[in-house]
């Protein structure tokens, strides 16, 4: 019953975000910032009952993974979003560093999605074989895709 119940959960679909914002170009060697809405990543709770049972589950946002083409990102959190006006101290825990430029990509950007990984446990109440338990991690839905496009910057040391 309480993985039935998971299947018609209200999982979130992410709207993500980057700074630099496409359609402004990041860098290679640059760290570009990643995060979602704020009240993307919250726990979603459903019950489900059958005659005496009812079984509640609850799924919390433990990490999620930026697919960025280039390579991965796995971030504890929602990130942190950027503002104008941060000054270079500013620090983030969702971040992603490119490692070559996006010249090659079709239409020269390389495509961006991010998926959030829920903790799903749950509990019975009523009849029940057991009180509660867990179900593992559980993959939420994909974001619509976003793109980004990576450049390169070269500097000449002249003495």
């Amino acid at each position: 019953m309480a993985r039935d119940t998971v299947k018609a959960m209200p999982l979130v679909k992410p709207t993500i975000h980057m700074a630099p914002q496409p359609p402004l170009m990041t860098y290679v060697g640059l760290p570009t910032w990643l995060w979602m809405n704020e009240g993307d990543w919250k726990n979603v709770t459903a019950s489900a009952s059958i005659g005496n049972t009812t079984v509640t589950v609850v799924a919390k946002p433990v990490k999620v993974t930026w697919d960025l083409t280039d390579g991965t990102a796995t971030c504890p959190s929602a990130g942190r979003a950027w503002a104008k006006g941060m000054g270079s101290a500013a620090t983030t825990d969702c971040s992603y560093t490119f490692q070559k430029v996006s010249d090659f990509q079709p239409n020269g950007e390389f495509p961006v999605t991010a998926q959030i990984t829920y903790q799903v446990d749950w509990t019975c109440s009523g009849t029940c074989i057991e009180a509660g338990g867990t179900l593992g991690e559980v993959a939420g839905f994909t974001s619509e895709p976003s793109a980004i496009r990576v450049g390169e910057r070269q500097s000449v040391v002249i003495p």
